[in-house]
Order: C-alpha cells, then structure tokens, then sequence
C-alpha cells in the first residue's frame, strides 16, 4: 500500500507496507487488479456503544469485520474503509456521571466546560484505539471525524486518515452547523488548507458533512479520483436533502465519482439517518437504506478519470 498527502502546502508522505507472499496486502494488491476497494460503514452510535474506550473499540472492530466479510464475499481485499462524521466524538460520554449528563442535556454555559473536559480525558484513548486497530490492519482507515481540542483552546471538527499506526492526513471542518458552534463554539477550518490524499495511486478528497453543500469546494479541490463526504446527519431524512450534497457538486467539479458515508443511530436525543451512497456524475450507483444502522457498501473504483 502506498499512501501519499497531496494539497495546498505541496506536502507528500509516503507509507510503504511490505507485501510478503500470501498475505492480505499482496492479494489486495495483485486480485484488485487495479481497482481501489473502499467499505464504507454507515455507523450506528448508541449509548451502549460510548459506554468505555472497550466498548466502542468493540463496536469498531465489529464494524471493520463486517466490512471485511462483505469484501471478501465479492472476491476483493480492502484498500480503504471510511466511517462517517463523529464517529468518535461521543468517547467522552464514557467519563461522565448522571449529574454531568442533566448539565449537557440542558445545554447551558457550563455545558461547555463538562465536554471540554470529557474530550481532555478519553482524547487520547481514542486516538489510541484508532492507532491500534489501523497498525493491525492492510489497508488504511478514514475514521470520519474526532472533536479534536486545538492548541488555541478551541475545538474542531478534525477528520482523520489512519494507516500503520500513524495519522498520516488531517482537514478540519470549514463550516460547522449552527449547533455546533452553539454548543462546542467550534472554530472552522480553512479551505486552502484542504489537501487530498493518494491511496495506491488514486486521489481522494473529502468533505465533512455541511462543507459539501457549498459550492466553493467545486473549485477549490483539485482534480481527484473519488470524492467522498462523511456526514452526520440529524435532520429527518429527505432524498431532497441528500441532493444538495454530492449530487450537486459532482456535476461542476473536476471529480466524476463520489461515496457519502452516513452516521446512523440515536444518542444524546439525536437521531442520524441517511443512505451511504456511491454516486457518479450522473447519480446514484449503489447505495444503503437512509435508516439502516451499521449497514456496509462496498465499491471498487476503476483505475482513471
């Protein structure tokens, strides 16, 4: 596997991964067959799951075996598995007690400081787990995105690549939702500072759920293989909705080819829905039920644009 960070800043990361013979890396490389496979997880969050660290590494793992099995069923290896927005920014549920739940279901000033907290105490095991799952593993991982507390005090919306251990790509939302910046005063990222990724000589680029219905992104990304869009979604589900993302922005951007990925579930009073979606310029090619939870899409790209 090759994987190399490619934007704004010129900068380039190389990884590579020994492929010794019969062993998963040299049968994704040799049966793809010039195909890039990426599963996607629609991830279902429940209180259960943010229980501790054990708990949602479970969950994850559980995830990543589905994704695997219905790879294999289809005779492919994975190259890629992506999971959808806020994935892991329940973590810090774990460390909270009742009387730190009833101060965040009211919303109020002090809100703020119990999650501040929370995201300070469980931060770096979840950065941990993700380190250890993706050292174990022959692809890379997109771990849709964390609450990441920024050296400015500030938090912020951080998607995160993860192979052999390292993070090896980071972009920050650049327009978070009003309740975001409400609840979390969550600072923004920068569209210059947007860079694809390179994965096995295909260009990825990604978005982050409110970013990808802004038309800005169709000239700022750079010419790129699969776009995809992590999303977190608590708005009833509407096909309408949904359009408005890639479905808009294949069509005028130099990228023909997309993959939303969808958080699913309930928690917190919150309810995800929303299909994972592979889209070409001209709409849908495979997708998931909008309501399914933990449900898996496996595509293969083909090689050129």
């Amino acid at each position: 596997m090759k994987i190399g960070i490619v934007g704004s800043r010129a900068a380039l990361l190389t990884l590579l991964i020994a492929l010794l013979p019969g062993s998963a890396a040299a049968r994704a490389a040799s049966e793809n067959d010039g195909y890039l496979t990426v599963g996607a997880v629609q991830f279902a969050v429940s209180t259960e799951v943010y229980r501790s660290a054990e708990s949602f590494e479970a969950a994850v793992r559980q995830s990543l075996s589905r994704m695997e099995a219905e790879a294999e069923d289809r005779g492919v290896f994975p190259d890629l598995a992506v999971f959808p927005e806020y994935t892991s920014a329940f973590l810090g549920l774990s460390v909270l007690d009742d009387d730190d739940l009833k101060v965040l279901a009211s919303g109020g000033t002090e809100a703020r400081a119990i999650i501040d907290e929370a995201l300070a105490a469980t931060h770096q095991d979840m950065v941990g787990i993700w380190k250890t799952i993706s050292a174990e593993k022959s692809y890379a991982i997109l771990a849709g995105t964390h609450l990441n507390p920024d050296s400015d005090g500030r938090l912020r919306n951080r998607a995160l690549l993860y192979s052999g251990g390292d993070i090896l790509w980071t972009q920050d939302k650049v327009f978070p939702g009003a309740p975001e910046q409400r609840l979390l005063n969550l600072a923004s990222g920068r569209l210059e500072d947007a860079e694809a990724f390179e994965l096995d000589g295909f260009m990825i680029v990604t978005t982050i759920c409110r970013d990808t219905y802004s038309e800005e992104w169709e000239t700022v990304l750079p010419e790129a293989d699969l776009w995809i869009d992590i999303k977190a979604n608590e708005l009833p589900y509407t096909m309408e909705y949904y359009d408005g993302a890639l479905t808009s922005r294949l069509p005028n951007s130099p990228i023909d080819r997309g993959l939303t990925v969808s958080l699913s579930g309930s928690i917190l009073g919150f309810s995800f829905s929303g299909p994972t979606e592979y889209l070409h310029d001209e709409g849908p090619i495979a997708g998931t039920d909008p309501w399914a939870e933990n449900a898996i899409l496996v595509i293969s790209l083909p090689s050129g644009r």
